[in-house]
């Protein structure tokens, strides 16, 4: 009777076992790694696209609505107090020769002399710096804020809220009538509207809304911000509330296009070949980063963009970045004017 002997593996098998073994694990990690470098990028684009949706979403929104005053779109403005007229057309304005309007509540002229009542003009924009209008009492970013980013453009866009509103002392607000719609735009900031209120009248709250780039996010200092300034009311005075928008903005560039009806031409917000006729659209450039930065992720390619060129030092090439551009074309500006002009 034969007995067979059972033994093991030998020492060279062993071996070419735990070779193989470590090979595919070494070829399974790889590919988990790689996975995970692809998630942890998908993820980051992802919350890039949402951001630029997000702060091109508002203020696309914002510069659809620039110069709808309700019923009277192509009025003339007047600011009254009950039946009487404190000031109208050309006293609104905030040009150099014009005095500060009375009669507006405390803090109305807290962003430059006639800042918040200049309606003649939806748009206006600073280059390069954050600008708002002239002798700015208490405009600066808040201390949240920390400043204003330097070479970041600032928007400005007036036009009447969305929703009718209630008569409200302190706040800034519009009262339009249909049948007069081109006759008078009647603003009022006393709490009495200055007619009935009705089908064919409103009362709509006059909205101005400042955007810009500050140095700071509210929970992350150092981390650059979209932020707006809006004016609303406080305890019956006017007040510029500061409000962050989206972290990771780095940039906001805005050019306007303007024109007679048929010639378009696009220049930066302070140029003065903008009296030459109206504002038709507005181009809004933004520079977003990633929150993180992603391992082996390089890229040190220059963004030129309006009259900005970015070019990313070693550091900041390690973050991935998203440039977005709008154009929106101002739908409440004169027909008559706008006639006939084609946008590029």
């Amino acid at each position: 009777m034969s007995v067979r002997v059972q033994r093991g593996f030998n020492l060279p098998e062993i071996l070419i076992a735990l070779a193989l073994g470590l090979f595919l694990l070494a070829a399974f990690l790889t590919v988990v790694a790689r996975c995970r470098d692809q998630f942890t990028a998908n993820e980051s684009v992802a919350r890039l696209q949402d951001g630029a949706r997000h702060a091109l979403g508002v203020i696309g929104d914002d510069l659809e609505h620039a110069g709808f005053w309700g019923f009277s779109n192509a009025a003339t403005p007047r600011l009254v107090s009950g039946a009487v007229r404190l000031a109208a057309a050309a006293e609104l304005r905030q040009d150099e020769m014009i005095a500060p309007v009375t009669g507006l509540p405390a803090g109305a002229h807290a962003c430059g002399i006639n800042f918040a009542v200049d309606v003649a003009r939806p748009v206006e924009g600073h280059n390069n710096g954050f600008g708002v209008g002239r002798e700015a009492r208490d405009c600066e970013p808040t201390a949240t804020a920390g400043g204003a980013r330097v070479g970041s453009d600032t928007l400005t866009v007036r036009h009447a809220s969305a929703a009718t509103a209630a008569a409200h002392d302190g706040r800034i607000q519009l009262y339009a009538r249909r049948l007069a719609a081109h006759a008078s735009l009647d603003l009022f900031s006393d709490g009495r509207a200055p007619g009935v209120i009705a089908e064919d009248a409103q009362v709509r709250d006059l909205e101005v809304h400042v955007w810009y780039v500050a140095n700071d996010s509210v929970e992350r200092p150092g981390w650059p911000a979209l932020r707006v300034k809006s004016l609303t009311e406080s305890r019956g005075t006017a007040q510029f509330r500061d409000e962050e928008v989206l972290p990771g903005v780095e940039d906001l560039q805005v050019e306007f296009a303007f024109g007679d009806g048929t010639h378009i031409r696009w220049v930066t917000p302070d140029s003065p070949l903008i009296r030459a006729g109206p504002v038709l659209a507005v181009r809004v450039w933004l520079r977003i980063r990633s929150d993180a930065s992603e391992p082996g992720f390089v890229d040190a390619r220059p963004l030129a963009y309006s009259d900005a060129t970015f070019l990313p030092t070693p550091v900041e090439s390690r973050q991935r970045r998203m440039l977005v551009q709008r154009t929106v074309a101002l739908r409440n500006v004169s027909r008559h004017t706008a006639r006939g002009a084609e946008l590029p």
